[in-house]
């Protein structure tokens, strides 16, 4: 995933290219724009985001009242990603450019 994103990142024709096809268009200006949503959308150290866990933490509270003493953030588990941010993994992803 990580060298995916950098690969996105890094080759704008190619990865305008491949858009293009997924989408059925050519019109360089909306390939332009759907590239730089992408391009922004994909964060180089993708840590999960808790705040897109509340509605399910919502729904597994609704079923087991007892989650309720637990944070969201308690069911996610960041170490691998951080992991591979502290050990430069991510950042030579952009530095082979």
């Amino acid at each position: 995933m990580f060298e995916g994103i950098a690969f996105l990142k890094n080759n704008k024709e190619f990865s305008q290219k491949v858009l293009g096809q997924y989408l059925r268009t050519s019109d360089p200006e909306y390939l332009e724009g759907s590239y730089a949503i992408f391009k922004e959308d994909f964060i180089s150290a993708p840590y999960p985001i808790t705040k897109g866990l509340d509605a399910i933490y919502d729904i597994a509270a609704a079923r087991r009242p007892e989650i309720r003493s637990h944070k969201p953030e308690e069911f996610v588990d960041t170490s691998f990603v951080a992991d591979l941010d502290k050990s430069g993994f991510i950042k030579k992803l952009y530095e082979q450019r």
